[in-house]
């Protein structure tokens, strides 16, 4: 999932970021959070709980990422 939220709405950024990591995802990169799970309907209600658009918020199903022995770690996925 990646996300571009305006500077201007900084409060609402952290405050989005801060509902990532209370359901589990990781960052990536700064706007960039993973998550090894089924995530679609969980994204929608914070899309729509923040008031924000598609081109905000994208998801992003990926079956692989380079490395991720350590997020296997992370997600304990062994």
């Amino acid at each position: 999932m990646i996300f571009d939220i305006s500077q201007l709405r900084q409060v609402m950024r952290n405050a989005f970021r801060g509902k990532l990591k209370e359901l589990g995802f990781y960052p990536l990169q700064k706007s960039v959070w993973v998550c090894p799970y089924e995530c679609q309907d969980e994204i929608a209600l914070l899309r729509d709980f923040f008031g924000l658009n598609e081109k905000e918020i994208r998801l992003i199903r990926a079956e692989d990422i380079e490395d991720d022995s350590y997020l296997r770690k992370i997600f304990k996925l062994g």
